[in-house]
């Protein structure tokens, strides 16, 4: 099989084929903040969620307690590189220095069965850091596209220099497209900008990440209805007093969203 027929293969495993829609819940903040409520027991916590969403993300050490899963389970997607501009100033060390590094190639994360590799795009700091972040972008593009991994950017403005977040995320958008991305990660960036990316990007999926966990934002219908693939849910989820809950009101949001409460469809 040709590298670029497997890297679409892989898509499909966490881009639902029946209506090209997608929900992720994303774990690995834990590399960087310290293990998160309601991951305490990683293992324990993730397992209930694997048959809700079409995949997970995890570091390379979180990965190794995900044995568990099945093919009809998640895919699992690895957070392939390691950034501390995750960390507030309410964290207990604060940054002084941005640093955002590679943790490992497309191989390494095939090996830990991935279908996927997800890194970073960092904006809004100084120009090196954004050059890094594109260099890192083709290098593990490549890597990937020699091997058949796609490679899903995910798209972070948290920089001080951002004045106007939703031309950021566009130029954000066209930096991982120019890097290789198969997919992209984006926080919604307004109905006019996401009209413009979703010019950009074409048939590439793009996911929109939440800031919070309520499933009446209006955002939500609002990126559906203009082509977002689905949504990127963090590690918060894992803190709802019933996380599976939680999960599968999202599922139904993504999968069946112009179903009323009477019409929904378990999963």
């Amino acid at each position: 099989m040709m590298e670029g027929n497997l890297n679409t293969y892989r898509l499909r495993e966490f881009v639902n084929q029946a209506d090209q829609r997608s929900l992720i819940v994303d774990t690995s903040a834990g590399m960087v903040l310290g293990v998160q409520p309601g991951l305490e027991h990683f293992s324990e916590a993730i397992a209930p969620l694997l048959s809700l969403v079409a995949g997970v993300v995890t570091g390379p050490g979180q990965a190794r307690h995900l044995t568990q899963r099945t093919r009809q389970d998640a895919a699992l997607l690895i957070r392939a590189d390691w950034t501390n501009s995750l960390r507030g100033e309410d964290f207990v060390l604060p940054p002084e220095t941005i640093y955002a590094m590679p943790l490992l190639g497309a191989a390494e994360a095939l090996d830990l069965g991935a279908s996927a590799a997800v890194i970073h795009f960092l904006l809004g700091y100084t120009e090196s850091i954004e050059a890094n972040c594109l260099k890192r972008t083709v290098t593990l593009a490549l890597d990937g596209a020699s091997k058949g991994l796609p490679l899903i950017v995910d798209v972070r403005i948290t920089g001080p220099r951002v004045v106007l977040p939703g031309k950021a995320i566009e130029l954000g958008t066209s930096y991982a497209l120019e890097g290789g991305a198969s997919g992209i990660v984006i926080p919604w960036p307004g109905a006019e900008s996401f009209r413009t990316i979703k010019i950009m990007t074409g048939n590439l999926p793009v996911w929109i990440r939440l800031t919070g966990l309520d499933p009446a934002n209006p955002v939500i219908r609002e990126a559906l209805d203009l082509g977002a693939v689905g949504l990127w849910l963090d590690e918060h989820v894992f803190a709802a007093p019933d996380p599976v809950a939680t999960v599968t009101e999202f599922y139904q949001l993504v999968h069946h969203p112009a179903a009323t409460p009477a019409q929904e469809i378990a999963p």
